[in-house]
């Protein structure tokens, strides 16, 4: 299955059929009522929240006038990417709306930012950390976990083959360095991981110590996803107990983007976020 799942595509050309009915002068009333469908079937189209078809893409792009024969190819196999699944889907007994949102956004994006505040990034994880960690939060769900742990390595190594990395960069509060999970020893690994990762080229790893007092956060868990591309939505996911949110306005990422810059110059660098995880090591190489 393929790497990338069906959201990307139809935004992108959700973004660019808005465009080609801008530039032929047509208001979603207008193309509707020449095409003889509702006005939601356009605008969930151009809002990629459609299933797209290839036959609707190429009436639209006739009522549109466009000639261009490699645009209209290329539109109508986005329609055809729109339609597949990604890899994710063959875990659906465990992926809700808001994880195969995200999955989707993090497939595609060129950076992620984000700040946690009670546990490792999933990104991140080893597989011990995130093996006790679901039996953890899921303690009656053995089948559907050992599902969720297989997704989250094969996520790990999604990432990991991009053919360009993603450029990741986190800030992690001390707390989830202190909140153990499982042994003394899944601690320790767990941190010498991040530890190693830190230190590669596409990874920004900060601690945000308690000595630095309140996060301008409010201990909000949150990613901001940034796109190359100037045809794809910048986005925000904040972590929430119900169900989390999701934010695409511009002066919504703006401001957490901002945050997460804040919050990341406050933290201690590089080499020094590394220290703090350091001294976790010894300190639960004296623990069992």
């Amino acid at each position: 299955m393929p790497a990338q799942g069906p959201l990307i595509p139809r935004r992108r050309l959700g973004t660019e059929l808005r465009t080609l009915r801008e530039a032929a002068g047509l208001h979603l009333e207008d193309a509707a009522e020449r095409l003889e469908c509702s006005i939601s079937k356009i605008s969930r189209l151009e809002n990629g929240r459609g299933v797209p078809k290839a036959r609707d893409v190429r009436d639209l792009l006739d009522l549109y006038h466009v000639a261009d024969q490699r645009l209209r190819d290329r539109l109508v196999r986005l329609a055809g990417d729109g339609r597949r699944q990604a890899w994710w889907q063959d875990f659906s007994e465990v992926v809700s709306t808001n994880v195969d949102m995200y999955m989707s956004l993090e497939a595609e994006a060129s950076k992620v930012r984000g700040y946690v505040t009670s546990t490792i990034p999933g990104l991140l994880q080893t597989e011990d950390y995130a093996r006790e960690l679901f039996a953890t939060i899921y303690p009656r769900a053995k089948e559907l976990n050992a599902q969720r742990l297989e997704m989250r390595m094969r996520r790990q190594q999604a990432v990991a083959e991009r053919a360009e990395p993603l450029q990741l960069h986190m800030v992690v509060d001390e707390a989830a360095l202190h909140r153990r999970v499982g042994s003394a020893a899944t601690m320790r690994d767990q941190l010498a991981h991040l530890v190693e990762v830190s230190q590669r080229p596409n990874v920004a790893l900060r601690v945000f110590p308690f000595g630095l007092g309140p996060d301008i956060a409010g201990q909000c868990t949150f990613v901001v996803f940034t796109f190359e591309s100037e045809n794809d939505r910048n986005a925000v996911n904040i972590e929430a107990s119900l169900d989390d949110r999701w934010l695409e306005q511009e002066n919504e990422v703006a401001r957490y983007t901002k945050i997460f810059e804040e919050l990341s110059r406050r933290c201690p660098d590089g080499d020094g976020s590394r220290a703090l995880l350091e001294t976790m090591i010894r300190q639960y190489s004296h623990e069992r």
